[in-house]
């Protein structure tokens, strides 16, 4: 019985797979595989040593490594939710615009913080939260009387002060997203529903948001693995800010995966770091696979 090749038919086609596999191979799973084989073994300058599951015994009783992850998971809860609804709530309001133009122009405005570097866009936020009447945000606030914050010189509002720069720039890449998904669905079920009497918000909930639901998974998964993966706004933000130290106050902003970067590259120990990042890998993967999973089984719901 024949059976057709899964393979390009043309060899130009099949080049080009074998050379797309070699990157993904050399760039991405050589590099897993590599971190897990370092992970069983004491590697610091001068030292190679093998200790099989001694890295990962010693992860058990690390106070920082423990905290780093409930700090990154703290994070990911303030900013999946607001990139998610902030994302959906521009999309629904750019997309009401009907004059193309002028949507284009909005679209463009708002898509713009996220592709600007990141680094540049934490400098520029890191003066803006200021202490004192010298941030611009403290300015704004105080124009309503609200009182000066210690954005990131405090434990209780350095973690929100990198959340918020995270919001602010990704928020326009989940409208794009978002944008695309609204205007992929047929108008006709809109007309439908409103010659049944539907209003704007049943329209909305039984419509838009069943139809949307793709796009969201899409949406909310990216968003928490970019998260998961923040470093840039944590190096660039928290230097010299409360104790001096990057990742401060108190381990406030030390996120997994500027901790495992400090272990593994500023302190040398490539071993312990190694095994760090494995169980962080592992996390991830069942973070992202249980969110896929559950968003898949309301949307068939």
């Amino acid at each position: 019985m024949y059976t057709e090749s899964w393979l390009p038919k043309h060899t130009m086609g099949r080049v080009v797979l074998a050379l797309s596999l070699l990157f993904i191979v050399g760039l991405m799973w050589f590099p897993i595989v590599e971190m897990f084989y370092w992970s069983v073994f004491d590697k610091r300058p001068g030292i190679y040593t093998y200790t099989g599951l001694e890295n990962y015994r010693k992860l058990l009783g690390d106070e920082i490594f423990w905290k780093s992850l409930r700090v990154t998971f703290n994070f990911a809860f303030m900013v999946v939710p607001g990139v998610t609804i902030l994302g959906l709530l521009l999309a629904l309001a750019v997309n009401s615009i009907r004059n193309l133009t002028l949507r284009g122009i909005f679209t463009v405005s708002f898509f713009t913080a996220y592709v600007v570097p990141l680094v540049a866009i934490a400098l520029v936020w890191r003066y803006i939260y200021l202490p004192g009447r010298q941030g611009l945000l403290n300015v704004i606030l105080g124009e309503f009387g609200i009182s000066p914050i210690r954005w990131l010189t405090t434990s209780e509002w350095a973690l929100r002060s990198i959340a918020i720069l995270r919001m602010w720039k990704e928020a326009g890449y989940a409208m794009v997203l978002f944008l695309a998904g609204l205007q992929a669905i047929p108008a006709i079920y809109y007309e439908a529903a409103q010659v049944d009497g539907a209003n704007g918000w049943r329209r909305f909930w039984h419509i838009t948001v069943p139809l949307l639901m793709p796009t969201l998974a899409f949406v909310v998964i990216v968003t928490t693995l970019s998260a998961f993966l923040a470093f840039t706004e944590v190096y660039v933000m928290t230097a010299e800010a409360g104790s001096g130290s990057r990742g401060g106050p108190n381990f406030a902003t030390n996120l997994m995966a500027f901790h495992i970067f400090n272990t593994a590259i500023a302190y040398n120990n490539e071993g312990y770091g190694s095994a760090m990042a494995a169980i962080y890998f592992v996390i991830m993967v069942g973070v992202g696979y249980g969110q896929y999973r559950f968003i898949r089984a309301t949307y068939e719901y």
